[in-house]
């Protein structure tokens, strides 16, 4: 098959450092190379690639301000978009990571395209929006993402689960030990203060390893950063050859996101370090960890607090196991069922812009 990919312009795929999305559009593409497919990934700047790469300057984190990225931003996004589109002739199927900003030209080109949903989608604008384009194919990387979404008119062509190449966390042979750990991002809904709390309250220490949004720096500054210090370490963002082993030293990872997390990728860097992970039951959590095998699915900080007590109980072994359950290789096979179902199956998409145009 021919496939365009189409990454965000935030960070270069895969990112050096944070850059959940990007991560596993370039395990994707690099996954249905190796499977003989004809792949073009459309991408910032300093993307490394398997894929044909089409560039568009530099990583956009990098050169932006805060505001750039809100009011310039989605401009240099959408020109991507359309230059895609104005190809699409050339692929069999156009498949795009960026959500929203899509829409409107997937529904009016033949190219059959499929649109990842990556974030979250109970908020009101992608319930108002989503519906309005109820012929374009959807893909969920999860089946709990779908919840916001139930009695509206929008078409599903699959959920596919996120993968990594997961090889190196594995190989790692760092000794455990005894503290916890936070890797992610600084935000309000990621339960950094949570994660905290938790480890205050078991008198473990805990290292957060996490990136400070420039949209987050007065959360971080008023909430986070006051509550360093004596058993709470912050060390920042982590360069992806560091992550094995800073999951691997720890006795657990602790994942209290709360909102409706649609993946959560740390999960399974942690798992497959062997590391087990304590979450809270949000979103897709479930559908990852296995409660008391893998590590803890809890309800509250107490219940977080009462699973550190029980890591014990908790094999390693398992929790690679699981974890590769999640490789690059398995959501290559999903996405590959899903373009191959988009480009075969009968439609009246020709007919039907066909009509539109001769209005």
């Amino acid at each position: 098959m021919r496939i365009a990919q189409i990454a965000p312009l935030y960070e270069a795929v895969p990112p050096v450092l944070y850059g959940g999305t990007e991560r596993v559009i370039a395990a994707l593409s690099d996954s249905l190379v190796e499977r003989g497919h004809e792949v073009t990934l459309f991408a910032a700047g300093g993307s490394t690639t398997a894929a044909a790469l089409e560039s568009y300057g530099s990583p956009l984190r990098e050169r932006m301000s805060r505001r750039e990225l809100v009011e310039v931003a989605p401009h240099l996004h959408l020109q991507m978009i359309a230059d895609v589109y104005c190809r699409a002739g050339e692929f069999d199927i156009v498949h795009s990571h960026v959500d929203s900003w899509t829409l409107p030209f997937a529904a009016r080109t033949l190219t059959p395209s499929v649109l990842t949903m990556h974030g979250r989608l109970d908020i009101d604008f992608m319930r108002a929006i989503l519906p309005m384009y109820p012929d374009v194919p959807l893909v969920s990387v999860s089946d709990s993402q779908r919840d916001p979404l139930r009695g509206h008119d929008v078409r599903w062509a699959g959920t596919v689960h996120n993968g990594l190449d997961l090889q190196r966390y594995r190989s790692d042979k760092t000794t455990p030990g005894h503290h916890l750990a936070f890797v992610g991002r600084i935000s309000p809904e990621k339960g950094p203060t949570l994660a905290i709390d938790v480890a205050r309250r078991s008198g473990r220490l805990l290292r957060l390893a996490a990136k400070v949004d420039p949209m987050d720096v007065d959360y971080f500054e008023d909430e986070v950063e006051p509550r360093l210090g004596p058993g709470v370490e912050f060390v920042g963002e982590l360069h992806e050859r560091q992550k094995p082993s800073f999951f691997a030293s720890a006795a657990a990872t602790l994942f209290p996101s709360d909102w409706p997390e649609p993946f959560g990728l740390v999960m399974i860097e942690s798992l497959a370090a062997g590391t087990p992970v304590i979450a809270l039951r949000r979103g897709a959590v479930p559908e990852v960890l296995v409660d008391g095998v893998t590590g803890f699915i809890c309800d509250d900080v107490d219940q977080m607090t009462s699973a550190v007590g029980r890591l014990h109980e908790i094999d390693r072994a398992a929790c690679r196991a699981r974890a590769a359950e999640f490789s690059a290789e398995a959501m290559c096979s999903g996405y590959e069922a899903v373009y191959r179902s988009l480009i075969t199956s009968p439609t009246d998409r020709s007919a039907r812009l066909g009509q539109e145009s001769a209005r």
